[in-house]
């Protein structure tokens, strides 16, 4: 009789972090090398949906959404970020700045496109059928960088998890505010005054 299967999971970037997490704990609680493996898979996994959350965030329009909801290679996932914002680092950097001028609490953490890519890489390179066990899985050496990537590939993204994540659309005035803050013609606490004024 065929099995009926169900997701009872929401789909986004820190459902897959979470069984990450989840994968590792019972890699070194049981102690099974065969969830480092699976913790690899959620981990980029995670990494594309991250990079796709941040399209919806950003407002794409719908025909491209469409389009790059078929996508997942990072690289172009992060080609489309910056085909969508040109200035994304730079534009999440002026976010800060504003949510610090304002006394906000919090920062929002401004991700490494190209780190991203890296570790997704540098992961997957370990997802692959062993040819010579003597030269990976029966070599404690390449264990320990096996761990090392995936622990730091894990810290990374638990960043990004701490605080929700937000792109703001700018309107005539912040952009104008923007554009002096990138130009950077006049004193920062000029523009930080200027802010205070509006939000006011």
């Amino acid at each position: 009789m065929p099995r009926n299967y169900n997701f009872h999971h929401p789909i986004d970037a820190s459902m897959h972090y979470n069984r990450a997490v989840i994968c590792l704990d019972k890699a070194f609680n049981f102690p099974d090398g065969s969830y480092l493996f699976y913790a690899s898979l959620e981990l980029r996994i995670c990494i594309e949906r991250f990079l796709f959350e941040y399209l919806v965030i950003m407002n794409t329009d719908d025909e491209k959404i469409e389009q790059y909801m078929k996508e997942y290679r990072i690289k172009n996932l992060t080609n489309a970020i910056l085909e969508a914002e040109p200035e994304f680092d730079k534009k999440l950097e002026y976010t800060n700045f504003y949510l610090t001028t304002i006394g906000a609490d919090f920062q929002m953490q401004i991700p490494d496109l190209n780190k991203l890519n890296t570790y997704y890489g540098k992961l997957g390179n370990y997802l692959h059928n062993f040819k010579k066990p003597s030269e990976n899985v029966q070599d404690q050496e390449w264990w320990n960088s096996f761990i090392q990537l995936v622990e730091e590939t894990r810290a990374y993204l638990f960043e990004f998890f701490k605080v929700p994540r937000a792109f703001f659309k700018m309107n005539e005035r912040g952009l104008a505010l923007y554009q002096e803050y990138k130009d950077g013609k006049i004193p920062k606490e000029e523009i930080a005054k200027k802010i205070i004024s509006d939000w006011k």
